[in-house]
């Protein structure tokens, strides 16, 4: 039984990932900003904890003992500039630091396709290998930095750390374009108890990603570290499907790559000619 701790721990994949761990036989520290509650705490197997993403201390405090820091805090779409500095990249830096104050040798963070989100779906290294960073907006441009911490703490620190460029997580696929993209439950799951488990060390750059028959990217990276995902999002094509016709992106960023896509606007702010 392994103590792993959560940031974000009130978002979606924080949410989707409890009870899967908890099944596993994990205990769970929740951290989530003060004054957010994290819902229905299973005062047996979990522990929730108030505490700023910025305060390097207090993360440090809430992570002593921890096994594992699943890194999943941030703004989760485009923000203006500074929310994006202050959340996704000076948190991310503190999150690093508490870990290493904390003793914690292991971190997953939680990394986006869009650090990557201009590169063409179609680019050798998409296919067969990790295509270096090349962001599409000031979100993905945090997701980059994300990795780069990865990479200093891993080296300077001798910490595993795995960045996980998540592609569309959900439950279930939401439309044509997910069919490729889809990151199940379930498979997240998986790479989390991938990264607790490993014996690989040093940073990995991995795609968060099911094994989808449609899908574009390569399991390699993932596979090198013990994540091998399960979930085919071909089992639920004919629903996909029925929401309407989607042509597949050009860009590993889709509509975020787009130059309608306002920076610093969230959602992209009111996209012309689209």
């Amino acid at each position: 039984m392994a103590l792993i701790a959560l940031t974000g721990a009130s978002g979606r994949i924080a949410t989707a990932l409890r009870p899967r761990l908890r099944a596993a036989g994990h205990r769970l520290v929740l951290c989530d900003a003060p004054g957010v509650a994290v819902p229905d705490v299973d005062p047996a197997t979990e522990r929730a904890v108030e505490s700023d993403l910025r305060d390097v201390d207090a993360q440090a405090e809430a992570f002593a003992g921890a096994d594992l820091v699943v890194h999943l805090g941030a703004f989760s779409d485009e923000r203006p500039w500074p929310e994006i500095l202050a959340v996704n990249i000076d948190g991310t830096r503190a999150v690093c630091e508490a870990a290493r104050l904390a003793g914690v040798g292991r971190l997953l963070l939680a990394s986006s396709v869009h650090a990557a989100g201009y590169v063409p779906v179609d680019a050798p290294l998409v296919r067969d290998g990790m295509p270096l960073p090349a962001p599409d907006t000031y979100y993905g441009v945090s997701k980059a930095a994300l990795e780069a911490l990865g990479g200093l703490y891993a080296g300077r620190f001798a910490m595993t750390v795995v960045s996980a460029r998540i592609m569309t997580f959900d439950d279930r696929p939401g439309g044509p374009r997910s069919l490729q993209s889809w990151l199940s439950g379930d498979d997240m799951a998986r790479l989390v108890l991938a990264t607790l488990t490993t014996r690989a060390t040093g940073h990995h750059v991995v795609w968060g990603v099911s094994r989808n028959t449609r899908r574009v990217v390569d399991l390699a990276p993932g596979l090198a570290i013990g994540f091998d995902p399960q979930d085919d999002a071909e089992a639920h094509a004919s629903d996909a499907e029925r929401r309407g016709p989607s042509r597949p992106p050009g860009l590993l960023g889709g509509g975020f790559a787009d130059a309608a896509y306002v920076l610093g606007e969230p959602h992209g702010g009111t996209r012309t000619g689209s």
